[in-house]
């Protein structure tokens, strides 16, 4: 990611006297107030608190209701904490998502963590105007080189309106994704997400830190693996400008002369550019464990 990909959002500033606090701030309030609720109480609680009544949780590699899989799951002791770093929103500002990294530490705030990685939380508003999370997901990956800046950046972009009519988009982004994928099966990962990522993307892999910079994103898409993608649903902003597909992933390589696959989840978040088109502006995927495959 470059420095011109993303501006810094100085949320102070942006609270108008006339207008209130802008789709954008809100949204990071939530997710701001959703970490400290982690802090002050449990995981469980905080989720539940916040995930919306559909909203999709990934377990073992199964697309779940979030809040049904929580209900039916015991508390666990041990701190999961986290901070926003990045986010966007809708033109419409219903439809949204916040993205940094996170800790989790065996016992107590006072331990000293144990995991970390990256999450994703897409948002929607509800009919109460309250933001909802209604799609968490995230990887694992070793302990950053640097410790996180605590600054929250806005993704740029023009924003293009096409139409309120969010059944159809949602098709059209559907199609979309699946020409995505075709276009990857057809061409490789480094011609193809060439050709889809918007300029500010970010791409999760399991096992690795965020790929932000234009060099690091076209070095690691030359890996000699092989992707695939599953798509099972999709949702789009009022606005048409914001949309999300997430499904099932695989993912194979080559260990000691041997393939090896990888399967779980994925979650690709597309934005509207000044020319209308679709690109990736988020792209996640969350794998299982390797299991050695047959030839």
């Amino acid at each position: 990611m470059t420095k011109n990909a993303y501006i810094t959002l100085l949320l102070f500033t942006m609270i108008g006297p006339a207008f209130g606090q802008s789709p954008l701030v809100t949204l990071v309030n939530a997710e701001k107030k959703f970490a400290q609720f982690s802090k002050d109480s449990t995981t469980k609680a905080a989720f539940l608190a916040n995930l919306a009544p559909d909203g999709v949780t990934f377990v073992k590699g199964k697309v779940t209701n979030g809040r049904e899989s929580l209900e039916k799951s015991p508390a666990t002791p041990g701190k999961l904490t986290w901070q926003p770093l990045a986010a966007d929103v809708s033109a419409a500002g219903d439809l949204g998502y916040t993205t940094g990294p996170w800790e989790w530490r065996p016992k107590s705030l006072a331990d000293k963590p144990t995991g970390y990685g990256h999450y994703v939380s897409v948002w929607r508003k509800q009919a109460d105007n309250s933001w909802k999370v209604a799609l968490d997901i995230g990887i694992s990956h070793p302990v950053p080189p640097t410790a996180p800046v605590n600054t929250i950046r806005a993704a740029t972009g023009i924003r293009s309106v096409t139409s309120a009519d969010t059944a159809q988009i949602r098709e059209e982004l559907l199609a979309f994704d699946k020409q995505f994928v075709a276009t990857l099966e057809k061409s490789g990962a480094a011609t193809t997400y060439k050709q889809y990522l918007a300029p500010q993307a970010r791409l999760y892999r399991m096992d690795q830190q965020p790929y932000t910079e234009q060099a690091a994103i076209d070095q690691m898409l030359k890996q000699p693996v092989t992707l695939a993608f599953f798509p099972l649903n999709a949702a789009v902003a009022g606005s048409g400008d914001l949309g999300y597909v997430y499904g099932n992933s695989q993912m194979v390589t080559t260990a000691a002369g041997k393939p090896v696959k990888q399967a779980g989840n994925f979650l690709r978040i597309w934005k509207k550019d000044g020319q209308s088109q679709w690109k990736i502006v988020v792209d996640l995927i969350a794998l299982e464990p390797t299991e050695a495959t047959e030839k």
